[in-house]
């Protein structure tokens, strides 16, 4: 049973929090995390009680912790952060052992570090391309449409096999479903791809190519194989994880830099910063706004906290990120900062994302090109002018006007 009580609910903190899109962070949960590693709010969505982790230890414990159960939050009665997820059962990130290990050992199988590698000089003359059109637009333009946007979507999309043709419709799925919309709009688009997918999945069955899609096609683990829904509904996750948090990452994080203008010019004094500053970015830009919650399966402690068996735990990772105890000045962009890496922005543990190594990749080596070819890039507008995606699942702009 999931424990959801109410009690003196309205004194609890609403999460997510109430924060302008434009911050990096949550001054909210940064005050409760200078009090305490765990709190306890109310969920927006749906006014359930939940645990919030909120210190660097204790996200780390949740994600890894095997008395932390991910499948009870597709019950009805479960706290609700990702809308989209409602009812789902076959993504990896709501299975738990032993399915869990099953899923992601084949998937891993397939998607590869090699695979990643193979990719880097296509991703490179992808870059290129994009950046040598640059001199074509008109001063401001829009820097996600011009590159943040075709990049990752172009990349996923040739790493998964997906003809040019289709790319446009992949790209606005993807978008909505990191926004939070209506469930009837959800089961909608659910169907529109998972039809579209379903499709694909069986031209590669006719016709395998050298893609991700065959490979997840045709893995096999012992004999075992990915069932039709398993892979729908892990390639559609790909896709938006490989397009839309991207693209955010990417935009997101050339806005923090523009609000710390000494260490953008240290990085494009010092273009081999990039690697680093990606890293350090990925901790300081707060970009997903709630994870999936997690469901306590018995009593236990978490970094000195009493949670119960049924609680729900939400791990709030960019909190966990400003956490003083493992980050010097936190709070403080830093480009060169020698454990940036040791960031939660990939989760932790069994569900550390899959994809990590391709965000990482792609964003190491568009920032270097992008500061190395254009120097004095910039935001062209005040930056409280920007317009944020107020109903995304994600931190998100509308569009990031630049010059360069």
């Amino acid at each position: 049973m999931i424990m959801t009580a109410t009690r003196t609910a309205s004194t609890l903190p609403t999460f997510p929090f109430d924060t302008p899109h434009g911050d990096d962070t949550d001054p909210e949960g940064l005050r409760l995390l200078a009090d305490r590693s765990m709190a306890r709010a109310r969920m927006a969505e749906d006014g359930k009680e939940v645990w919030l982790a909120l210190g660097y230890q204790a996200n780390r414990q949740v994600m890894s912790d095997p008395r932390m159960a991910r499948q009870p939050v597709t019950s009805p009665d479960a706290p609700v952060t990702v809308p989209a997820l409602v009812g789902v059962t076959e993504v990896i990130s709501v299975m738990d052992p032993p399915r869990h290990t099953r899923v992601r050992r084949l998937l891993a199988a397939a998607f590869t570090p090699r695979m990643v590698d193979r990719l880097r000089p296509r991703i490179q003359t992808i870059i290129d391309d994009l950046l040598d059109r640059f001199d074509s637009y008109d001063k401001p333009s829009d820097l996600m449409e011009m590159f943040f946007a075709p990049l990752p979507i172009t990349v996923i999309c040739e790493l998964l096999g997906v003809p040019e043709a289709d790319r446009s419709n992949l790209r606005g799925w993807a978008h909505r479903f990191m926004t939070a919309g209506a469930p009837e709009e959800m089961a909608a688009t659910h169907q529109e791809v998972g039809a579209y997918l379903a499709g694909l999945i069986a031209a590669k069955r006719a016709h395998p190519a050298d893609d991700l899609t065959t490979a997840l096609v045709e893995v096999r683990d012992q004999g075992d194989r990915l069932t039709e829904g398993e892979l729908v509904i892990n390639i559609q996750t790909l896709l938006v994880a490989g397009f839309e948090t991207t693209l955010n990452q990417f935009s997101n994080g050339i806005v923090a830099l523009s609000r710390n203008p000494g260490q953008f010019d240290l990085l494009r004094q010092n273009p081999d910063l990039a690697d680093n500053a990606v890293e350090e970015l990925l901790r300081y830009v707060k970009q997903i706004v709630a994870t999936i919650p997690w469901i306590a399966s018995e009593d236990l402690d978490i970094d000195g906290h009493k949670v119960k068996a049924g609680d729900a735990v939400v791990g709030v990772p960019n909190i966990g990120n400003r956490d003083p105890a493992v980050f010097v000045d936190p709070n403080r962009l830093d480009i060169t900062r020698s454990n940036a890496s040791q960031h939660l922005s990939f989760t932790h543990g069994p569900h550390f994302c899959l994809g990590a190594q391709l965000a990482r990749t792609e964003m190491r080596m568009a920032l270097a090109a992008l500061v190395r070819r254009y120097p004095n890039l910039d935001v062209a507008v005040p930056h409280a002018d920007l317009e944020w995606r107020r109903e995304a699942a994600v931190r998100a702009l509308w569009r990031l006007p630049v010059t360069w």
